[in-house]
């Protein structure tokens, strides 16, 4: 399923995202990453129906900076960390003779 960002609610420094086509693993990642930015005032997610795959992402800035661009700066944060983790993992398994099928 492709996913689909809907923006429900927007301000200066709030704002209500609808992520169709995700589910915990994005919003968890999310919300604490947004959490350790010391922009942000509230972040966190939640899953409306346990049959739908969609998060309800709601983020509220201190006014230095837009929830959008939290947002984006959260998201390069879990790519650039998970990219991390893959050369490590990398690393570790041709340490020990094995590597990681693509």
């Amino acid at each position: 399923m492709p996913v689909k960002v809907k923006v429900t609610k927007q301000g200066e420094s709030k704002a209500v995202y609808e992520i169709e086509g995700e589910d915990h693993t994005l919003g968890n990642l999310l919300e604490k990453t947004l959490l350790a930015d010391p922009r942000v005032d509230f972040a966190s997610y939640e899953n409306p129906h346990p049959l739908e795959n969609k998060i309800v992402l709601t983020v509220v800035t201190r006014g230095d900076a837009s929830p959008d661009e939290v947002v984006r700066d959260a998201l390069s944060k879990i790519i650039e960390e998970s990219r991390r983790f893959r050369r490590e993992l990398e690393e570790a398994l041709r340490a020990v003779g094995r590597e990681i099928e693509a």
